[in-house]
């Protein structure tokens, strides 16, 4: 794997791509940072973000962490597809750096190391990420004990949630991950039950939602305002009303209302 045919790949904008591309790094500081990296990712994160224009020298060292993981994919025998699709949150979140501090990057870094450690995967629509459970799970009459694994759930950035997207990215993990049970958990402000009052019935967010058995809420959560509005303000009014989701949601938040995050449980009927 080339990096110009990774950045095709992921589909990486063209500033990007140049940016990858022309990135001046001796290979023996690579190896360098890869080693440092592996062993003590706190003190790498620390070293890099501690220099200039270090959102560059992240997309390029994540992208090359991504184009060394390739080699793994093949021995798992993993489709290309799949290692593209995992790694386009390369793309995502250099688009988000760009929005967020107007220049091609990556800020959301802790989030990446998931992916070059092969430790979650893009499988259609959503992404999974096999996790031990920290504590004993109730939800309904579905208990996920302390230590099982279980599938976490992530919802990247993109095209809509439809109901047909989502069950085939879960038909996709099952067939994915062998060896664990369908057991999914997601954490998300996509899961907080309040959202019915601003969506309409129909809504694929609601219709997601409705797959899992709520077992927490955090009201003080500010995810759902980041992700709706791309910042959290102090106060509501100071959100735009580009779209009628923006528009329900600060009508929402203006009346005294919350915005918070959901907890789930999901396992597909024909496991039960």
């Amino acid at each position: 794997m080339q990096i110009r045919e990774f950045c095709s790949g992921i589909q990486l904008a063209d500033e990007a791509s140049r940016i990858v591309i022309d990135y001046q790094m001796k290979e023996s500081e690579y190896i360098a940072l890869k080693r440092q990296f592996k062993a003590d990712r706190q003190a790498f994160f620390q070293l890099i973000t501690g220099a200039e224009r270090y959102r560059q020298k992240l997309l390029y060292l994540f992208t090359r962490f991504a184009i060394d993981a390739y080699e793994e994919y093949q021995v798992r025998n993993i489709p290309d597809h799949v290692y593209f699709d995992t790694f386009s949150d390369i793309r995502i979140w250099s688009e988000v750096c760009y929005r967020d501090y107007g220049e091609y990057g990556i800020e959301e870094y802790n989030w990446l190391q998931e992916h070059v450690q092969l430790r979650l995967f893009r499988l259609g629509r959503l992404q999974f990420q096999p996790i031990a459970v920290e504590d004993e799970l109730k939800a309904g009459d579905w208990t996920v004990m302390k230590h099982q694994l279980v599938l976490n759930v992530h919802i990247p950035e993109g095209e809509a949630l439809t109901p047909q997207a989502a069950a085939y990215s879960f038909s996709l993990a099952r067939a994915f991950f062998r060896g664990i049970p369908p057991i999914f958990v997601c954490h998300s402000w996509l899961l907080y039950p309040g959202l019915k009052q601003i969506l309409k019935p129909d809504s694929n967010i609601l219709h997601f939602q409705q797959l899992f058995h709520i077992y927490e809420i955090d009201e003080a959560s500010k995810e759902a305002e980041q992700r709706i509005f791309n910042r959290v303000a102090a106060d509501p009014s100071e959100y735009g009303e580009e779209t009628s989701l923006r528009r329900a949601a600060k009508a929402h938040l203006q009346a005294g209302g919350r915005l918070g995050r959901g907890s789930g449980i999901y396992v597909p009927e024909s496991y039960l």
